[in-house]
């Protein structure tokens, strides 16, 4: 996806909920155009990742529901690009009014958002086709994955370039004229509205089953932590007491040697206890070296517990 500016990869596939962009002016009112066109690239991003675990499911031969990848592409191909794309461009066309340097950005998404449109009917013809028979798995995988890519890259591109450009351009009175806009006016999405359009109805039952799903791994894996960390801190307790005691026994022969010592021979008593405690540290710091040691195992066992566990509830 080329812009004036270089974006950075910024979100990835499957964690695209969990990163924010930063805008422009960090002091900025919220607008509720933009707040709503967020909304909606979370929604498609949600999309795009049942879609991508549907495409995962079918190049590794696991049954498919073929009515739910329908439904996805129909989806992105009703909903983004008759309202999303549209309503996005008007706002892009004003900021490219008033700010010929945000201009070429403007433009080349603006582009973008024609091409990506065929991209979707094209990979919605490849869905039927191979519903049909008529078209192989890895081609529908291929053009299927292909899109996704398409569609983060753009995403990213809005979000971390032209979007902050937006609001540090556009002010109050641009927005109030925006949003007197009829075309500007929020649609009632039918898979994310108050409402869920029967066509959709099998991606939304789909969405929500994993989301229940991702929701309880994350607790499982939240618990694994826990666990871990609370492992660790014995394991940090037991090398702490052990180090103490190797410590005190080092210490209380230390002083009785020096007793005899003193006792046998006064006059060479120094000299020898000098030697002795030289001797009795070292064997100290071989024993908390030991301890130590134990402790860094104990603590690598419990980090690749965890790390095990946490692939075993990701089902990586």
């Amino acid at each position: 996806m080329a812009t004036k500016k270089a974006v950075d990869s910024g979100y990835s596939k499957d964690k695209w909920d969990k990163k924010k962009p930063k805008t422009a002016n960090k002091g900025a009112k919220k607008r509720p155009l933009m707040e709503t066109l967020r909304s909606e690239h979370q929604h498609m991003a949600s999309v795009m990742e049942l879609f991508k675990d549907q495409l995962d499911a079918i190049e590794q031969g696991q049954l498919v529901d073929t009515h739910v990848i329908y439904e996805i592409m129909d989806y992105l191909v009703r909903w983004p690009d008759r309202f999303h794309h549209p309503r996005e461009d008007l706002i892009y066309g004003r900021v490219a009014e008033i700010d010929s340097e945000a201009a070429d950005n403007v433009d080349s998404l603006q582009r973008e958002h024609d091409v990506m449109a065929k991209q979707s009917r094209a990979v919605l013809v490849d869905i039927e086709h191979w519903r049909e028979g008529d078209l192989d798995g890895q081609t529908l995988i291929k053009s299927g994955r292909a899109y996704i890519d398409r569609l983060y890259a753009h995403m990213n591109s809005e979000e971390k370039v032209v979007f902050p450009q937006i609001e540090a351009v556009l002010t109050a009175t641009d927005w109030r004229e925006l949003e007197v806009d009829d075309q500007l006016r929020p649609m009632a999405d039918p898979v994310f509205g108050g409402r869920i359009d029967r066509e959709f109805r099998n991606m939304a039952r789909k969405l929500r089953r994993n989301l229940r799903v991702r929701v309880e791994r994350g607790a499982m894996i939240e618990w694994v932590g826990i666990e871990a960390f609370m492992e660790s801190l014995e394991v940090l307790s037991m090398a702490y007491d052990n180090a103490r005691d190797a410590t005190g026994d080092h210490l209380r022969s230390a002083v009785d040697d020096a007793v005899d010592m003193v006792r046998e021979n006064p006059l060479s008593a120094p000299v020898r206890c000098a030697i002795n405690n030289t001797r009795t540290t070292l064997n100290w710091l071989g024993d908390v070296a030991d301890i130590s040691r134990d402790a860094y195992d104990d603590l690598s066992r419990v980090n690749q517990a965890r790390k095990d566990r946490v692939r075993l509830v990701a089902g990586d």
